[in-house]
């Protein structure tokens, strides 16, 4: 115990418990996907797809932080992963943050976008979800969902939220920008057909 602030203190204490929790019993749902380098990247997208693919992420509603699409999409990327817009197969742009839906699916469509990125940091009240899940309702409404891969991350997304929600998949806390391009270029070559949620 030591003092904090006037008519505070502040307490450290340990303690013991019977119980445990078994380890290999936890499920998180994730994307299990072939790991490609970024040559292997580059030589899928020459020589199978023939064209770049264009990605358009951002931060949507009222969320703020850019720290994960921009990890994903910038150059600078994230540890040590450069981002989607350094690779050659790539036409990325970062829409930024609090861009609405409308905005979004706007832009997408004049990119003639492949796919989309959304990230979700803001999760009170179940926000993240309600404005995903909008998302792609939009999509339905005006017609282009199934034409463009949709992707949902966040530090509270898995891939069984994403897909519940109704994107294609969902990345969480860690994921590189290799991971997401490896994905991508699966997805846009059929190597891998859209999950579906059982």
């Amino acid at each position: 115990m030591e003092p904090c602030a006037e008519g505070y203190s502040y307490f450290v204490v340990y303690g013991h418990s019977r119980h445990a929790v078994d380890a290999s019993a936890i499920d998180v749902p994730e994307i299990r996907t072939e790991a490609l380098t970024r040559e292997e990247i580059e030589h899928r997208v020459t020589t199978r797809l023939g064209r770049k693919i264009v990605v358009v992420g951002a931060c949507t509603g009222s969320d703020a932080h850019t720290v994960g699409i921009d990890a994903i999409l910038n150059y600078k990327g994230y540890a040590g992963d450069k981002g989607l817009e350094s690779y050659k197969g790539f036409e990325a742009y970062n829409l930024g943050a609090q861009v609405e839906n409308e905005q979004l699916a706007e832009r997408a469509l004049a990119l003639k976008a492949d796919a989309i990125l959304i990230s979700q940091i803001i999760t009170q009240r179940n926000c993240h979800k309600e404005n995903a899940a909008a998302f792609v309702e939009l999509a339905k409404k005006q017609g282009f969902r199934d034409g463009m891969v949709m992707l949902l991350g966040g530090p509270r997304i898995d891939h069984k939220l994403a897909l519940e929600l109704g994107f294609d998949a969902g990345f969480g806390p860690g994921t590189k920008p290799s991971d997401v391009a490896s994905f991508l270029v699966e997805m846009m070559c059929g190597d891998r057909a859209k999950a579906v949620m059982p």
